[in-house]
C-alpha cells in the first residue's frame, strides 16, 4: 500500500470510528422497535491486560491473527487494526504475522497455530471463525475453538486473546431480528468461561442494512447513495466494508486500554472435556509412502498457488498410497485441491470412506483439508489410496458457473498433501 493511500484510509477509519457511535444512537432512535440495535457489539471480560501492561514497559510487540478469508484479506481488517496500533502508540514496535487461510475453519486452525504462528510468541491473538466454522455442528466448534485457546495459553499464559465476529448476507436478516449466528453462541460460551473479549464486527453491518443505508451485496459504481458492504455477501470491500470492521475493533481497543495488568493463571480446568488442544500436525513423509510419490519442485503450479504454509508439498499419482497409525480420535490431512486433484478411498479399520477432493470452487488451487471425527478413542489403522475414478468436474464446476476451457488441465486425479492431521498421537510400528 502506498503512503498517500494509507494516509487516506486512516484518516477514513479515524473519522469512522469517532462518528459511528453517534450515527448508531441517531438510527436507533428511528428504528427503536428492531432488535438488532439492542445487541451487544462488545463484551469486555478479562480484556486485554497483559498485552496493554506491556504497552508500558516494552518497545516490541507482536500480534498475531487467525481465521478465514476475511481475516487473511491484504489491506483488510486486519492490516487496518495493525495500522490503529501503529497510529495510537508511535513509539512501539509492532510486528505482526497472519495466518489466516480462506475457506477453513478452527477444524483446521486448532492444528496449524502452533507451528504457523505461535512459534513468533505473539502478545495478543485475533480470532476470526464466525462464519467459516457455521457449516459445522456446535460441539465440533467448541472443541476446536477451546483447542486453539488452550494451545495459545500454553504457549504463554502472558499472550492475550480476543475473539472477533464477522458475518454474511444470510445471517444479517436474522440478526436484524435479534438472532444471534450459531457460531457465535458457541464461540460466546467459550469466551465466557475464560474470561476472553469478544467483538461482534458484524453489528454496525447488520444495523447498518436494517436502517437502509447499506447494501450487503451489490456494485459499488451502481450505489452511489448507499454504503456497499461487498459484492458476494461475504467478503467486505476494502473500501467500506473493511474499515467498518476495524473501526469496532479499534473503537473497543480504545475502551480496553484503560484496563492493564498481569494475569497467567489461565489453564483451568477445560471447559469440554475432549477439546482438541492436543492436535497436531504431522509432515506427510511420517506416513509409510507406497507407489508413485514426489515432492514437488518450487515451479509447480501447485506450488506457487499454495505454498504459504505448506513447506512441502507431495504429489500422488493414481495407484500410490500411504499408511500409518494412530491413538486418538480424528484423523485428516491438510492438502491443496484443484483443477487436476479427484476422488481418493480413505480406510480406517478396514471400514472404506470414499472422499472428494474437488469441487465447485475448483478452477485454481487453494489449500483445504477434511477431518473424520466421529471415531472412538483408541487405536486406528489408516490407509488412503489415490484412485483414478471418474469425476464429472465440468458439471461439478457448473454449479458454480465456471467453464472449463482447458480439458488437460483437468484430465488428471493426483493428490497433493502437506501434513496429517491427528487428535492423538502417531503409534510407531
Amino acid at each position: 500500500m502506498n503512503r498517500y493511500r494509507l494516509m487516506i484510509l486512516m484518516c477514513f477509519l479515524f473519522c469512522l470510528s469517532n462518528s459511528f457511535l453517534t450515527y448508531a444512537q441517531t438510527i436507533e432512535i428511528v428504528n427503536r422497535n428492531v432488535e438488532v440495535f439492542r445487541m451487544e457489539e462488545f463484551h469486555q471480560r478479562g480484556g486485554l491486560p497483559n498485552f496493554f501492561k506491556k504497552l508500558n514497559s516494552q518497545r516490541r510487540l507482536h500480534i498475531g491473527y487467525i481465521g478465514g478469508s476475511i481475516t487473511e484479506a491484504k489491506e483488510g481488517w486486519a492490516d487496518l487494526v495493525f495500522n490503529w496500533f501503529k497510529l495510537n502508540y508511535p513509539l512501539i514496535a509492532f510486528c505482526q504475522t497472519n495466518i489466516a487461510i480462506g475457506g477453513t475453519g478452527s477444524d483446521l486452525g486448532v492444528f496449524r497455530i502452533e507451528r504457523d504462528l505461535l512459534v513468533y510468541n505473539p502478545d495478543l491473538v485475533f480470532v476470526e471463525y464466525a462464519v467459516n466454522d457455521s457449516g459445522r455442528n456446535s460441539e465440533s466448534v467448541m472443541s476446536s475453538m477451546e483447542g486453539i485457546v488452550r494451545k495459545i495459553w500454553a504457549n504463554s499464559p502472558l499472550t492475550d486473546i480476543c475473539f472477533v465476529y464477522t458475518t454474511a448476507k444470510e445471517f444479517v436478516p436474522d440478526m436484524v431480528m435479534g438472532k444471534q449466528m450459531e457460531t457465535v453462541k458457541v464461540m460466546e460460551e467459550l469466551a465466557d468461561y475464560y474470561q476472553i473479549p469478544s467483538i461482534n464486527m458484524g453489528l454496525p453491518v447488520a444495523r447498518l442494512y436494517a436502517s437502509g443505508e447499506l447494501a450487503l451485496a451489490a456494485d459499488p459504481l451502481e450505489n452511489s447513495n448507499r454504503i456497499v458492504f461487498s459484492k458476494d455477501g461475504v467478503h467486505p470491500l476494502l473500501e467500506s466494508g473493511h474499515p467498518i470492521y476495524a473501526s469496532l475493533v479499534g473503537k473497543y481497543l480504545k475502551q480496553m486500554s484503560d484496563f492493564c495488568g498481569m494475569t497467567n493463571c489461565r489453564l483451568i480446568k477445560p471447559y469440554v472435556k475432549n477439546n482438541w488442544e492436543r492436535a497436531k500436525m504431522i509432515n506427510v513423509s511420517e506416513a509409510l509412502l507406497l507407489g508413485d510419490w514426489k515432492i514437488l519442485p518450487k515451479e509447480h503450479m501447485v506450488v506457487r498457488d499454495c505454498n504459504v504454509g505448506m513447506p512441502v508439498i507431495y504429489q500422488g499419482e493414481p495407484g500410490a498410497s500411504l499408511k500409518f497409525k494412530f491413538k486418538g480420535n480424528v484423523f485428516g490431512f491438510f492438502d491443496c485441491i484443484g483443477p487436476g486433484t479427484g476422488i481418493i478411498d480413505v480406510s480406517v479399520d478396514g471400514k472404506m470412506l470414499e472422499q472428494s477432493r474437488f469441487d465447485p470452487w475448483c478452477s485454481g488451487y487453494r489449500k483445504h483439508c477434511f477431518l473424520i471425527d466421529n471415531l472412538s478413542d483408541g487405536i486406528h489403522e489408516v490407509e488412503v489410496l489415490v484412485t483414478n475414478k471418474v469425476v464429472d468436474k465440468r458439471k461439478i464446476l457448473q454449479t458454480n458457473n465456471i467453464v472449463i476451457d482447458d480439458l488437460k488441465l483437468y484430465s488428471e486425479t493426483c493428490w497433493y498433501p502437506t501434513s496429517v492431521l491427528i487428535i492423538g498421537e502417531l503409534v510407531n510400528e
